[in-house]
């Protein structure tokens, strides 16, 4: 996904977590201030892993607590590969872009940039 959106004709610039961020600081400190101040959009990955973990539940939460009603189009839910639990019902009101439907696959990638483009 990096890859695709930073080295491709998008060059969006992403906020990677486990390269952009310097060790030795408070993890939900850091992440509430760069989601808060720094970040425009959020792509939220939806899988498996993502429900078991208490951090993607932390900044979901968070990000979601910082556009009400998804005015902002802050979130973006994706989901990439199939699962086997059910989606979050914390984000069923928001327009998912979803790799997993072979009719989606041909304009994903460009719906997904747009979407992270928006001003």
């Amino acid at each position: 996904m990096i890859r695709e959106l930073e080295q491709t004709e998008y060059k969006l610039k992403l906020c990677v977590f486990d390269r952009d961020v310097l060790p030795g600081s408070c993890v939900w400190t850091i992440t509430s201030e760069l989601i808060e101040r720094r970040c425009k959009r959020m792509v939220v990955v939806i899988s498996d892993e993502y429900l078991d973990s208490d951090a993607c539940d932390f900044q979901t939460k968070f990000a979601l607590s910082l556009c009400p009603g998804a005015r902002s189009k802050r979130l973006i839910p994706v989901v990439y590969k199939s699962m086997t639990k059910p989606f979050p019902s914390i984000l069923r009101f928001l327009t998912i872009c979803d790799y997993t439907r072979p009719c989606t696959q041909a304009w994903f990638w460009v719906r997904l940039a747009k979407a992270l483009s928006l001003p």
